[in-house]
């Protein structure tokens, strides 16, 4: 076995090692009993991580289903065409405003890590573009932790991990400042994950994600994000005009460890940790939410920016 499979199942068992800690200790809470087992969390399905995929190095849907148009407000739990990942105290909401996830205080709960997640089961393939209407969080800028919005296989695997997507990263605390720690390494690797607003970008075989930074002051306002994806490149937009493109983007063609396809999905989240390279949980005061109005998917040339 080359050194390369042996990193890659190394790094496979201790994520999937994370994922199930993570799970039990949510079990154990009274206040949301969630462990990533087949059931409803909030009205909507879970997305069943705790199953053969995760050992085999995917924590997606468990289910995908084949790509189609959709054009979702989240008046109602969407319960056939989305599932979601609530860890630890964390929830989803769903009525007249989208759904909303919310981050409770550290203090509300006695699991410190909450993650706050929904992802499509319709696949998402080149050719396509997704458009998510967010609402603005004016004091997002202040939470510890990360969110996000796009696309992603949800593959655990470092290297066939792909992304494409707006993600939010911010430590103010004691893990931030410790953090610093951890820059020999990224500089090693030739990248740092930044804190801040930015898009992020990794394909398939490639260990280092690429970044454009963009104006954090943007998530204080509604917007519409969109991601388009064809077999060449990746681009961005906000409100319709263009901030930023990649060259080799993901192609949502990778296997796990047991051969199953790991698709692109859409998806979006709120969480309380700092990653490097694994969730580390931070301790945030106040408790946050973050809103998605709408969320539209299909054939690029029929599916708006705005």
């Amino acid at each position: 076995m080359s050194s390369a499979q042996n990193r890659r199942r190394t790094m496979t068992a201790v994520a999937t090692g994370v994922v199930l800690g993570t799970v039990m200790a949510a079990g154990v809470a009274v206040a949301d009993p969630n462990i990533q087992i087949p059931g409803t969390d909030d009205g909507l399905p879970n997305c069943a991580v705790l199953n053969v995929n995760a050992f085999a190095g995917y924590i997606g849907t468990g289910a995908p289903t084949p790509t189609r148009a959709m054009d979702e407000s989240f008046a109602a739990a969407p319960v056939g065409d989305w599932c979601n990942t609530n860890v630890g105290y964390s929830s989803t909401g769903y009525g007249a405003d989208g759904v909303t996830m919310v981050n409770p205080r550290t203090v509300d709960g006695l699991f410190p890590y909450n993650n706050s997640e929904i992802l499509a089961r319709p696949v998402f393939e080149p050719g396509q573009t997704m458009t998510m209407d967010i609402e603005g969080a004016p004091d997002m800028t202040g939470h510890n932790g990360t969110a996000g919005w796009g696309v992603s296989n949800r593959s655990i695997d470092p290297l066939g991990l792909e992304i494409a997507w707006f993600m939010y990263n911010g430590s103010h605390g004691l893990v931030g400042d410790a953090s610093a720690l951890t820059r020999p390494i990224f500089t090693l690797l030739g990248s740092e994950l930044p804190r801040g607003f930015f898009l992020m970008v990794k394909r398939g075989g490639e260990l280092v994600p690429r970044i454009t930074m963009l104006d954090p002051g943007l998530l204080a306002s509604d917007h519409s994000y969109a991601v388009r994806l064809d077999h060449e490149r990746v681009e961005f937009f906000i409100d319709g005009g263009s901030v930023g493109a990649f060259t080799h983007p993901p192609h949502g063609e990778g296997v796990n460890i047991l051969g199953k396809p790991v698709p692109l999905l859409g998806q979006m989240w709120l969480d309380g940790s700092y990653w490097f390279p694994l969730p580390i949980p931070e301790y945030n005061a106040v408790e946050q939410r973050l809103t998605m109005t709408r969320y539209r998917q299909g054939p690029s040339a029929t599916t708006p920016l705005t």
